[in-house]
């Protein structure tokens, strides 16, 4: 999880938010992370897309995120899917 280590930087206003994963990535992660594909310079984090995770590792490596606040359980629930979903979709 060598990308949980250079994440710094993602927000997150905390647990009073909707589980609504792409909202929540588009909010809290896309700053640091994409899903598109292609690494950017721009994006610390890195790309997300080819990162095929258990739902555990994913939960784990939302969960490690830098953020100023916890996110809910539901709201990292939400995130890790909705990651996990993009990428099985792929490219």
């Amino acid at each position: 999880m060598a990308l949980a280590a250079v994440a710094a930087g993602c927000g997150s206003s905390g647990g009073s938010r909707r589980a609504d994963g792409p909202a929540l990535f588009a909010e809290d992660c896309a700053i640091c992370h994409s899903l598109t594909g292609r690494q950017s310079p721009r994006r610390q984090g890195g790309d997300l897309l080819a990162l095929h995770t258990t739902r555990a590792e994913m939960l784990e490596f939302v969960r490690e995120m830098p953020v100023p606040h916890r996110l809910s359980s539901s709201q990292l629930q939400a995130v890790a899917d909705y990651v996990r979903a993009v990428e099985a979709r792929g490219p």
